[in-house]
């Protein structure tokens, strides 16, 4: 006969059950939490277990608490930084290579350029042409890691383009990664490299323009491989410390 488990603590029940209103868009972004007195009734709990229930939902990053007057728990969206900052540590404790960070985005970006050179919006093209001007102006200015983070972003509206919410926050968990590897290796960059790298997006650009999925793809993959050098497919990827 089974044993039944042990109960669950109130704090975590309460933080269930007020996770699941956030979730469930009965409470949204930017609205507060009923007041201390009116989820303590709610509840049926005391003022420390309610407190300890927020402070679970603070450190998920669904609500911000405010002090002073005006202030208390507000709805917030999770931030994404340091989610991704605890997937490349525990990618860096395993030994991952750039490589197989390279070889996972590469499974996802040139289908990306592809689906979106068969179905695009003015406004897709708008942001992608942005994002190249932000690195062919780092090019012209001969800034190596302007640049490397310029490109990084040209990588990032590619993929919120997409309209893939998905695909689109996997990409942002891997781009501290990408980004630490682009500041490791300025030295390697010079202008010519970054000149011939904004050729290569204003041309995936234009295939997107003239609905070209398979030059688009085809030529997205390729640029992909090339971005990564094979002296530094071994390298391990490592953690780009938050400012």
């Amino acid at each position: 006969m089974a044993t039944e488990g042990p109960r669950r603590k109130t704090h975590a029940v309460v933080a269930d059950e007020l996770r699941d209103r956030i979730l469930n868009g009965e409470l949204v972004e930017g609205e507060h939490l009923p007041v201390e007195e009116e989820l303590t009734a709610q509840f049926g709990v005391a003022r420390t277990t309610l407190r300890e229930a927020l402070r679970v939902l603070e450190s998920q990053g669904l609500i911000t608490i405010r002090r002073g007057r005006g202030g208390g728990p507000i709805v917030t969206h999770p931030d994404l930084a340091p989610i991704s900052m605890a997937l490349a540590a525990s990618l860096q404790l395993q030994g991952t290579s750039v490589s197989d960070l390279d070889d996972a985005r590469r499974l996802i970006e040139p289908q990306i350029a592809g689906q979106l050179a068969r179905r695009h919006r003015p406004e897709d093209l708008t942001a992608l042409q942005e994002a190249i001007d932000l690195a062919a102006e780092a090019a012209e200015r001969d800034d190596a890691m302007a640049f490397g983070l310029a490109a990084a972003g040209v990588h990032d509206a590619l993929v919120e383009s997409s309209g893939n919410r998905t695909l689109s926050t996997l990409s942002k968990l891997l781009q501290h990664m990408v980004r630490a590897y682009y500041t490791r290796n300025i030295d390697r960059i010079d202008q010519r490299l970054m000149r011939r790298a904004v050729r290569g997006y204003r041309k995936l650009l234009d295939l997107i323009d003239a609905g070209d999925e398979a030059g688009a793809a085809a030529h997205w993959e390729a640029t992909m491989r090339y971005t990564i050098g094979a002296h530094d497919a071994d390298e391990p990827v490592t953690v780009l410390a938050v400012e």
